[in-house]
């Protein structure tokens, strides 16, 4: 009986420590953080030290255009804005002249090319965003049939002189001004219009195509 009892005494013990250890759990063991290399996107920095506004003739003076107010109707000339590489309220001189003096003056600058941006919101909220480069980009009429514009290089030019063409754009083409008109369907815009002009370089536009730097202005276009 002894024996028997001894047994089941040993056999009870064997039965605990096989149930302890099977339901013992091991530390979780986590791992050391290995050190990877850090690479870092390049920080973008804008140095273009070029100034830039539209201006419109007054009287024989230039004056900066922040603000202008035209009456809406079909096919009707809104303006001509001229280009001079300064913020300054008002410039004296013929726009040839102050843009050959002025970029003389401003190191690389043949570093740098002019573009345009138009942007306004329609009455069904679709915004209309278009960067112009070059005439591809305005005779395609993204901004159309609400807006037309056409571009002019005042600065190569002698006397009287059209929009410049597909065709003959260039490398040395300058686009020194912009002439917008209201569209057929000029009434479905709802918004004022943003006229942009800025210089830019090969790294100045983000992922999205968006012109991301220092060297612009913006005229604000209402409708009368």
């Amino acid at each position: 009986m002894k024996k028997i009892f001894l047994f089941l005494i040993i056999l009870f013990f064997c039965g605990c420590q096989n149930k302890v250890v099977k339901d013992y759990k091991k530390p979780i063991t986590i791992p050391e953080e290995r050190d990877e290399e850090h690479i870092e996107e390049p920080i973008y920095i804008d140095d273009n030290p070029i100034k830039i506004a539209f201006y419109r003739n007054n009287n024989g003076t230039y004056k900066r255009v922040d603000k202008f107010s035209s009456h809406g109707d079909k096919l009707k000339e809104i303006g001509v804005f001229s280009i001079i590489l300064s913020n300054e309220e008002s410039m004296n001189g013929s726009i040839k002249k102050l843009y050959n003096d002025i970029s003389s003056t401003i190191p690389n600058f043949s570093n740098y090319k002019i573009g345009f941006n138009i942007k306004f919101t329609l009455i069904d909220d679709r915004v209309v965003d278009v960067n112009v480069f070059k005439p591809v980009d305005y005779v395609s009429y993204g901004f159309g049939p609400y807006l037309y514009a056409w571009i002019y290089d005042d600065i190569n030019a002698n006397g009287w002189h059209s929009h410049i063409e597909e065709k003959d754009f260039n490398d040395s083409t300058i686009m020194s001004s912009i002439k917008l008109m209201w569209g057929n369907n000029f009434d479905e815009i709802k918004s004022d219009i943003e006229l942009t002009v800025f210089t830019y370089d090969s790294d100045d536009f983000d992922e999205s195509g968006n012109y991301r730097g220092i060297s612009k202005f913006t005229t604000i276009i209402e409708r009368s």
